[in-house]
């Protein structure tokens, strides 16, 4: 799962708290009282996003999918890069999301990587990152990407594109996709 365009539309309300100390306080104040944790050893503008940006709706929606299927989040988005996988979980927890975390895709592409064996006729980077991740754990059986990146070409039975959010629509997509909850881990 990507976050920008599928949990996080384009929007910036984060900038509108992200410079006021005072309403910074008050966030880290709330999370930590709420979640016994402090949030200012994280980056603000993270920490703001996910709290202020990340859309009410397009979340509910993937709970919605994660509870009907028993699917996993495993992310594959630029939220995966650097230190912020460290502290993904206490960001993930501001909504309730951290006990669906699962992992991360490999970042191994970049740019001009040449194409070469089972990723030749493969157009996008973050769809062999999928794939990748995939190949590296046979045991998935049932998945879908979720990205408001067309990888539609690449992974075409697996995948659903969502742009400004993550809507109904999409959702009722991807439990098509994975299916109603099973015992087998997908």
């Amino acid at each position: 799962m990507d976050i920008d365009g599928v949990i996080q539309p384009f929007t910036q309300y984060r900038f509108e708290y992200m410079n006021d100390e005072t309403a910074m306080e008050e966030l880290y104040k709330k999370l930590e009282t709420e979640f016994c944790a402090d949030y200012r050893e994280f980056h603000k503008a993270d920490v703001t996003a996910v709290y202020y940006d990340w859309d009410k709706d397009a979340l509910s929606e993937l709970k919605r999918i994660l509870d009907v299927t028993g699917a996993k989040i495993v992310l594959s988005s630029d939220w995966r890069t650097g230190l912020i996988c460290d502290y993904m979980p206490f960001l993930m927890r501001i909504h309730d999301l951290q006990k669906y975390l699962h992992g991360y895709t490999p970042i191994y592409y970049s740019g001009n990587t040449p194409r070469v064996g089972i990723y030749e006729n493969i157009n996008k980077d973050r769809a062999i990152e999928i794939l990748e991740y995939l190949r590296v754990h046979p045991h998935i059986k049932k998945w879908v990407a979720v990205d408001d990146i067309n990888m539609a070409n690449d992974i075409p039975d697996n995948f659903v594109k969502t742009w400004p959010k993550l809507t109904t629509a999409d959702a009722d997509k991807c439990i098509e996709i994975l299916g109603k909850f099973e015992d087998e881990p997908k």
